[in-house]
């Protein structure tokens, strides 16, 4: 049977300390990331033609996400113009809604501690607080699916029509947040869970019917939209390219062995995923329960799928975190409150890999030619090690309880931390952070080939792209220009006799970008 309702200080707790975690230093950083910039350049030119339907990046038509996020960055930039702040805020805000969620539902089907230790889960989560700080469609995809399942659940436990229409309204916006996998994936997962416990037939109701016409009466007249203002070119590039394509062979080198998502979901939950091998044992016994049951097949069908998929990325596999935090936060429950004993070796198995962190964060930003110098900050990042070591030893001496409270209070102490100063410390070594101010010199900026996209934000008119040397020679006669490109690309412009105004390597990528111009001094 449900709980009552949770609204209780532990649920305001939760969300107070998810907003701490999640707002400041959101407008600290520029957007140089990839996936980031691309959303938002692509979201502020819509936001500034005031269109709806058509997505371009830099002018062209850019066919990889359908448009939820993009309008959500509408409203952002209301409010805070087309800036950082802009961008970000309304993914922190679905951060915060789907801890709130997570505990509602946590709550309403276990109790009030596993719902408080499975939000915990989450929070101390690095990957998971990144996630919900970036302008990426995944935010919204998250919080959808999340709130898509657990009113599912809540209605084939309760057999209120009431939660199904809200399933299916979140299911549509899911969709518009990323396709059909934002209901393919939660429906293996609930389907599975439904011949688990033998209520398969359940889905022939014609409640099902009724709320799959809500559905795509709310996904597909956007769809219908795009294909139609331009002339089907967004239809193929989307659900041929960027989904059959992706699924059957690796896309921008992101392969792998079918390992590496469960090593993704592993690494990405940590600390609260070094107790995954306590969270299986005693199978049967545990798993009679019917939302441990539903969490774990909504886990393995984002895991599975995920890992027979051609292409892999950390972040595909993230909209079920919040049903292995459940699991994860479940076991934690029942050892503080004493029900079962959680053995040692997770806080050995955390105490080798936080001992391994420092030194690679250090190795790693000194072998970063841009971020050089900044090696002795990484010592900020033993904190981890101090959690494992700290919580190992009382859980020696004073019990797990104590033990995982100061785990977990670690992290999110680290994480503050890592968010609000060692991160932005390193980020800002970025080329655009170095350059922006030179550029903005110039009327015209263009680029050749290829060039970092970040600079496109930045600047009030779209960058002309080059893709070979004459055209760009012919424009160069008659324009005095800032051209952007690789450094690879260098030989094949020498013939022009261009002076380089910068040259800095791409943070932790193989790729340099340089900056060049015709301009007399």
């Amino acid at each position: 049977m449900p709980q009552s309702k949770t609204f209780d200080k532990s649920f305001w707790f939760l969300i107070l300390l998810s907003a701490v975690l999640l707002f400041p230093s959101l407008g600290k950083m520029p957007l140089w990331i990839y996936d980031e910039v691309r959303n938002a350049e692509c979201a502020r030119e819509m936001w500034e033609r005031h269109d709806w339907i058509v997505p371009t990046f830099n002018g062209e038509l850019r066919t990889l996400k359908p448009p939820i996020h993009y309008f959500f960055m509408f409203g952002g930039f209301e409010l805070f113009g087309a800036t950082e702040w802009g961008a970000r805020i309304f993914s922190a805000v679905f951060g915060v809604l789907t801890i709130a969620i997570t505990y509602i539902f946590t709550a309403r089907y276990t109790t009030k501690l596993a719902a408080f230790t499975t939000s915990a889960v989450l929070l101390a989560s690095s990957h998971w607080l990144f996630e919900f700080r970036m302008s990426v469609p995944d935010p919204y995809l998250i919080f959808f699916n999340t709130l898509s399942i657990f009113t599912a659940y809540a209605y084939f436990q309760e057999k209120k029509f009431s939660w199904l229409l809200v399933s299916a309204v979140s299911f549509g916006l899911g969709i518009l947040a990323k396709g059909p996998v934002a209901v393919v994936l939660p429906g293996l997962g609930l389907l599975s869970w439904l011949i688990w416990e033998k209520k398969w037939k359940a889905i022939f109701h014609w409640h099902i019917l009724a709320a799959g016409i809500v559905m795509l009466a709310i996904s597909v007249p956007w769809y219908v939209l795009v294909h139609q203002a331009t002339n089907g070119e967004w239809t193929k590039g989307f659900f041929l390219q960027h989904n059959l394509g992706r699924f059957s062979e690796p896309m921008e080198g992101h392969g792998g062995l079918f390992i590496i998502v469960p090593l993704f979901v592993l690494v990405g939950l940590l600390p609260g995923s070094s107790f995954i091998g306590e969270a299986v044992k005693d199978f049967r016994q545990r798993y009679s329960q019917s939302f441990l049951r539903m969490a774990l097949c909504i886990s393995l069908a984002f895991v599975v799928f995920y890992s027979i998929s051609g292409t892999k990325l950390p972040n595909y596999p993230m909209p079920c975190y919040s049903f292995v935090a459940i699991l994860l936060g479940y076991l934690i429950s029942i050892g503080v409150s004493g029900q079962t004993k959680i053995k040692q070796y997770p806080f050995w198995i955390l105490l080798v890999i936080n001992l391994a962190i420092p030194i690679a964060a250090y190795f790693g930003i000194k072998g970063e030619v841009e971020t050089r110098g900044f090696e002795n900050q990484t010592l900020l990042t033993a904190i981890l090690t101090v959690a494992a070591a700290v919580s190992l030893y009382l859980h020696k001496r004073s019990g797990f309880k104590t033990a995982v409270t100061a785990l977990f209070g670690f992290y999110i102490l680290f994480n503050l931390v890592l968010l609000n100063y060692l991160y932005p410390m390193v980020y800002n070594n970025n080329p655009l952070s170095k350059t922006i101010d030179k550029v903005k010199q110039y009327d015209n900026v263009v680029a050749y080939q290829i060039f970092h996209p970040s600079f496109t934000y930045y600047l009030p008119k779209r960058v002309r792209v080059f893709d070979n040397k004459d055209s760009l020679q012919q424009y160069l006669k008659t324009n005095e220009a800032l051209v952007i490109s690789r450094e690879k690309l260098l030989p094949e412009l020498e013939s022009l006799k261009l002076d380089t105004v910068a040259i800095h390597h791409d943070l932790f990528e193989t790729s340099t970008t340089v900056l060049m111009t015709n301009k007399k001094k």
